[in-house]
């Protein structure tokens, strides 16, 4: 038996001019074992406006019992945030000062599924006006643990998903590089990494994508480092690690720059002597 989560846009959308579009990744589906828990981040995404003066938003999304048995699933909602490396973190609601807290209603909160059957879940925001900054929940679509086999050390599982929920005021992305600087890889130390700390100096989440150029004094080019798409919501910073390959003796510079979908490119350098 397993659910699955599928967000639907409602209430028409996003519309250009709104103040706080929503968007809401199907994301995070895991096998939560005894004392373990994970979360994949997955690609899709809808979104909801909100507009000032409107009592309420909403948005719905549908979840799925494709197997022979009737299934009976939770919804809870949870803050969430990431660490400096991009990993998920999950906190009681109300805890972090982006909470959605009270904000965020979701009906039903318990759903009784038959076999083969699909249930669309409302999710409600208050109004705009209500929210004084943007604000992030996690909506776990959860189903209770297998039943215990007889033995005492058989091992239980359920099945949890989770909806991503982010709500944030228009404007444009702001970021800066906070720190470049040259660090050892751990398992090899005659080896380096290049280590960028980028700061969302913005209110929304930024995409952020780029390449470490390494260059020679006279600024002809040697290679080129992708760095792959990574989010960072406002205010957070991301440690990024980026091996460098073996280089002839000699001395670089090697320039990070990264497109954050701004009016500028982040960008910072650090020289480099291979003795």
């Amino acid at each position: 038996m397993s659910t699955v989560a599928h967000p639907t846009a409602a209430d028409g959308g996003h519309q250009a001019g709104d103040d706080a579009p929503i968007t809401a990744d199907e994301a995070d589906a895991a096998l939560a074992g005894p004392g373990t828990e994970g979360v994949q981040e997955l690609a899709a995404h809808e979104s909801l406006s909100l507009r000032r003066g409107v009592a309420m938003s909403s948005e719905s999304f549908h979840t799925a019992n494709p197997s022979e048995k009737p299934a009976q699933v939770t919804i809870s909602v949870q803050d969430w945030d990431r660490s400096e490396a991009g990993e998920n973190r999950y906190y009681p609601l109300g805890t972090l000062p982006t909470s959605c807290a009270s904000h965020i209603k979701v009906f039903p909160s318990v759903l009784q599924l038959d076999p083969r059957s699909v249930q669309t879940v409302r999710v409600a925001l208050d109004s705009a006006d209500a929210l004084p900054r943007g604000c992030y929940a996690i909506l776990f679509v959860e189903t209770p643990p297998s039943p215990r086999a007889t033995r005492g050390d058989a091992v239980t599982y359920s099945l949890r998903y989770g909806v991503k929920v982010y709500v944030e005021p228009e404007g444009s992305p702001s970021a800066e590089l906070d720190n470049v600087f040259l660090d050892p890889k751990p398992a090899d130390t005659s080896a380096k990494q290049l280590v960028i700390a980028y700061r969302n100096t913005g209110t929304r989440q930024t995409m952020a994508r780029g390449k470490v150029e390494i260059r020679r004094p006279d600024n002809t080019l040697v290679s080129t480092l992708d760095i792959p798409e990574f989010p960072t919501l406002p205010g957070a910073t991301r440690r990024l690690g980026v091996p460098l390959p073996r280089l002839p003796r000699g001395k670089y510079v090697l320039l990070a720059l990264l497109d954050y979908e701004g009016s500028e490119i982040a960008a910072g350098q650090v020289d480099l002597e291979i003795p």
